[in-house]
């Protein structure tokens, strides 16, 4: 078995973790795989293979949620199923914690362990009287939000071809389930089981008396229009793709044809493990 790495250095000092899991791979009998780019510094005794994630059967994640997130969008590694050590604050999308690892890679090499898959969203965005141009898949989510004036932008939403709104605020948020635990939850939208396969929009800061969430089915097509006539705004897809947007710009999202595949090693425990990374996540701001 052939498995990839992922880790991420200013969560993992000295590749320490790392090292010690690329030793558990080769113990076991497994290659571990570095693509040439990633983790360039890092030297061990272990024989670690220098090649394409593409050539890989699994990845492991070293990191936080950020971690994951880069990982999700790698090219060489789409469509291979991924699990992760949490070493960030909160770790929604990793399973497993440094101790265990041995259990990890037992679990990997005897394919004790199920795939999960996670639903993607598609966005496309369209200058005024342009032509619309891809955008990165979003795992956790894509948002239109004002800039760092600190004034409301207004927004227009449309879901499947009907204008629901004028949103008057700082932005709106499209989330899959997954993402309902990432920046939706902050503003107070609801949390979803990451396995339901909905498409979920939320407000920031709203000016307006109505501030609800919206939980469609996961064929609507969900299309923002910034209307403001003067005031910045940014697209962001799961924190990374970065794009101004102007008056007149639209963003349309729906799900994605394909979907991440991620590695379930024990049994689900979603809603279980949820307040205390919750609290995690309100104490490490």
């Amino acid at each position: 078995m052939r498995i990839a790495l992922y880790p991420n250095r200013d969560r993992d000092h000295g590749y320490e973790i790392t090292k010690r899991l690329a030793q558990r791979i080769t113990e076991y009998g497994a290659q571990a795989v570095l693509e040439n780019d990633v983790a360039p510094d890092l030297s061990c005794k272990v024989p670690i293979e220098r090649a394409s994630y593409s050539t890989c059967d699994v990845m492991i994640v070293l990191g936080g949620d950020g971690t994951f997130l880069s990982a999700a969008h790698l090219v060489s590694a789409l469509h291979i199923p991924k699990t992760g050590i949490n070493l960030g604050s909160v770790g929604f999308l990793l399973e497993a914690e440094p101790g265990q690892i041995d259990e990890v890679v037992k679990k990997l090499v005897t394919g004790d362990y199920h795939i999960e898959t996670r639903s993607l969203l598609a966005s496309y965005y369209e200058r005024l009287n342009g032509t619309p141009h891809d955008v990165e898949y979003a795992l956790n989510d894509v948002v239109l939000a004002r800039g760092n004036i600190a004034k409301t932008i207004t927004i227009e939403l449309s879901i499947d071809g009907e204008t629901v709104d004028h949103i008057p605020g700082d932005g709106v948020i499209i989330a899959t389930s997954t993402g309902s635990t990432a920046y939706s939850l902050s503003v107070g939208g609801p949390i979803l089981d990451p396995s339901l396969e909905v498409i979920l929009v939320s407000t920031i800061c709203p000016h307006t008396l109505h501030d609800r969430s919206f939980v469609l089915k996961s064929d609507a097509e969900i299309r923002l229009a910034l209307i403001s006539k003067e005031d910045e705004a940014f697209l962001t897809v799961d924190g990374r793709a970065f794009y101004a947007v102007e008056q007149g710009d639209s963003i349309t999202v729906r799900t994605a044809p394909h979907k991440l595949p991620m590695i379930k090693l024990w049994e689900d425990a979603f809603f279980k493990s949820l307040p205390d990374k919750i609290q995690k996540r309100g104490v490490s701001r």
